[in-house]
């Protein structure tokens, strides 16, 4: 009686290559799963995780700063302590003085959006965002609630906490830094922590030259932007020119939206051809910014082609809202950087078949 029995990976009944595809679809389909159970916690847990990251990004710009002051005899501690100081500082500063000027203009500001809204409805029937309500409207009688109260001071509490687990996370990595690395590699032996140990400061040193240099290139475009926004004349130029610094940070969408809405309030305060003044200015300095400075600042700090940034960013800004699409994209680099690196060391060898 002839025996069944199911055909082995080497047996001629089953090609090579269908074996190889099975081995590769499986891993593949593990991964998914993981990678599918680590972006629910990540949902669900994403003010602590985005402190971390932020203090992590903050942490590679600022380090060497502190390690310069270290070798020239200033005590870790006081050199980070200083360092975190002095970027709360020009934080706070930056926002207070930009609350004031934004306070101040406001107002004008709001009228003219409102007319310029009403008149692109009746012309072309674009209806543009609210810009903010003019009175005290809202619910009827006037009165507000406890729950109208509660959203607006649980935002504020979840904002104050992230700031100070930010300030404070900054701070422990800058100064126990080198300390919480040596803890980890020591969890690992052989090869095993030599490849962990190369892997994890490529990923350091391109985190922190990519937000370095990108740093440099939203500085420029802020900085040639606003000087052409004052000498236009457009109201909140400083405004606009910090908004367009901070948008830089999301990369291919950032930019965009900010010199969009330095359009719209160019035109909302002075009409077509201030807009249109506008609109050259922003496109000329952002291709200088684009084509000459960000690769000569730039180099090759970030491993990842235009379709993948987009798609972090898309990716980012699905799970955490803004913050992710700011943050995706450099930590994305970060594990480009990792796993080129463990190629390299590995030989380059294929990941699959061969």
């Amino acid at each position: 009686m002839a025996s069944s029995r199911l055909p082995a990976p080497g047996d001629p009944a089953v090609p090579a290559w269908l074996a190889r595809s099975a081995a590769v679809g499986g891993r593949l389909l593990v991964l998914a799963v993981l990678l599918w159970l680590v972006a629910g916690f990540a949902v669900k847990v994403t003010l602590p995780l985005v402190a971390v990251f932020v203090a992590l990004l903050l942490a590679g710009v600022l380090a060497p700063a502190v390690e310069w002051a270290q070798r020239r005899g200033v005590p870790r501690g006081a050199s980070a302590g200083v360092a975190v100081l002095l970027l709360v500082a020009v934080l706070v500063g930056a926002v207070a003085a930009l609350g004031t000027r934004i306070a101040g203009q406001l107002p004008r500001l709001r009228d003219q959006f409102q007319q310029v809204s009403s008149d692109l409805s009746q012309r072309f029937g674009i209806d543009l965002p609210s810009f903010g309500a003019g009175g005290g409207g809202g619910s009827s009688g006037g009165g507000t609630s406890a729950g109208d109260l509660l959203g607006p001071a649980r935002t504020v509490a979840e904002v104050l906490i992230a700031a100070f687990l930010v300030v404070a996370l900054t701070y422990l990595f800058l100064h126990g830094g080198p300390g919480m690395w040596r803890w980890l590699l020591g969890k690992f032996g052989g090869r095993l922590r030599d490849d962990v140990d190369a892997a994890g400061r490529s990923a350091w040193t391109t985190v922190g030259g990519y937000v370095r240099g990108l740093t440099i290139v939203a500085l420029f475009d802020a900085v040639g932007i606003g000087i052409g926004l004052l000498l236009i004349g457009v109201p909140l130029a400083l405004t606009l020119a910090a908004l367009q610094f901070l948008a830089s940070y999301i990369p291919t969408i950032g930019a965009f939206v900010a010199g969009l809405v330095a359009v719209v309030v160019a035109y909302a305060s002075s009409g077509l051809g201030t807009a249109t003044l506008v609109l050259g200015l922003i496109v000329v300095v952002q291709q200088i910014g684009n084509s000459v400075i960000e690769p000569y600042v730039m180099k090759n700090r970030l491993p990842l082609n235009a379709a993948m940034v987009l798609i972090a960013v898309t990716v980012g800004g699905v799970l955490w809202g803004l913050a992710g699409a700011l943050l995706f994209v450099p930590l994305a680099a970060a594990v480009a950087a990792a796993g080129h690196e463990l190629w390299e060391r590995h030989g380059r060898r294929p990941i699959a078949g061969g």
